[in-house]
């Protein structure tokens, strides 16, 4: 199984149903019958042990299927002798080949491990889709997971062991009256009172302590036409932070600048409406799952990078199941339609992820 395979299958957040479909019947092919969609759509994949040791452990390990970007109908793949281009070809295709491969080499070597296994394909991962993949999966097995291995597709020698905190909603701005651009200049423009928010959080100072904040705006829409005046306006907002007291404090700051525009317009209605809301969390560097994923990475010769992200892992960290996420190859300009990625990078990420996942069955 190569990524090109897996790229190839169109699959934006909210329509991997296509590529979850062609993973399972690769799967059965190799001849794992217990796999199962659950109620999310993710695929889910069963390698129990056959040890009879009731103090058995449960390792879950999972990749995203979705796309940041839709691609449309067909995913254009291009290459030369150092890259593989095109939108997905990296994240997440490498991250689905590695499990894959290390399915099928379990299964075609008759590899027995003394803990239980279980592999998820997740859905809805990417943006607006908040993780809901990963969120089906703990809300329905989180009593039963002792660790999860996070494969993601790139930066290879990556030890995510932190999760950045993120504050995901959308802003809505309703004037309850439009009007004619020039008989009615004066009423509330919607257009405008958005763009005066953005400005002001934007010019204000945010909180930085020795961690990171950020914040982006994307999809700003407003009706009306040159010569109507807009009644609505929405954007999407988001804040993130690695601390949670600099990520409460850039909330603060935007829901006083809130609060200052519906004072100044007492008609008006602005409104957040939250699709994702998540703590910074951290887990020591020296848990056990973190220094076998090390120990591993050094035998390769590939250098350990501990470092915070925003991924699956999110969801079982927060609900404080010890995670780990890795990468499986070298790739740029993700989550945009120029994405491409280092050809020899994929098989050392690959067998990089195989003697992660054998060492943590093995000896958690």
């Amino acid at each position: 199984m190569n990524n090109i395979s897996i790229a190839s299958i169109p699959s934006p957040t909210g329509r991997e149903q296509k590529k979850i479909q062609f993973i399972k019947q690769k799967i059965n092919e190799y001849g794992v019958k217990d796999t199962s969609i659950d109620n999310a759509g993710n695929l889910i994949v069963k390698l129990p042990s056959k040890s009879k040791d009731i103090s058995k452990k449960t390792i879950w390990v999972v990749a995203h299927t979705d796309t940041a970007c839709d691609s449309g109908e067909k995913v254009i793949i291009k290459q030369d002798e150092k890259y593989i281009f095109g939108h997905g070809i990296c994240d997440n295709s490498t991250g689905v080949t590695a499990l894959l491969t290390t399915i099928e080499l379990i299964i075609n070597n008759n590899l027995e491990f003394p803990n239980n296994i279980i592999f998820g394909f997740t859905v809805g991962e990417e943006g607006l889709g908040a993780k809901r993949g990963m969120k089906q999966i703990i809300k329905d097995y989180g009593k039963q997971i002792d660790a999860v291995i996070n494969v993601e597709s790139h930066n290879i020698g990556r030890v995510t062991n932190q999760v950045i905190g993120q504050y995901r909603f959308k802003l809505s701005v309703n004037t309850k009256i439009g009007g004619h651009s020039f008989r009615d200049f004066g009423r509330p423009n919607a257009n405008v009172i958005l763009a005066q928010i953005i400005s002001d959080f934007s010019s204000s100072k945010l909180f930085q302590l020795k961690e990171k904040t950020t914040f982006n705006i994307a999809q700003m829409k407003g009706e009306g036409s040159i010569n109507a005046i807009s009644q609505t306006a929405t954007c999407l907002f988001e804040i993130r932070s690695e601390n949670n007291r600099n990520m409460e404090k850039a909330k603060k700051t935007l829901n006083t600048i809130i609060s200052k525009y519906k004072k100044q317009f007492s008609d008006i209605s602005i409104e957040i409406n939250v699709s994702a809301e998540v703590p910074a969390v951290i887990f020591p560097s020296k848990h056990k799952i973190y220094q076998l994923t090390m120990d591993v990475q050094k035998k390769l010769g590939i250098t350990p990078k501990i470092n915070s992200g925003n991924t699956d892992g999110d969801v079982s960290m927060t609900a404080g199941i010890p995670t780990v996420t890795i990468g499986t190859s070298n790739g740029w300009n993700t989550h945009s339609m120029d994405e491409y990625m280092e050809k020899k990078s994929l098989a050392i990420g690959i067998q990089q992820v195989f003697m992660v996942i054998c060492s943590i069955i093995s000896s958690y």
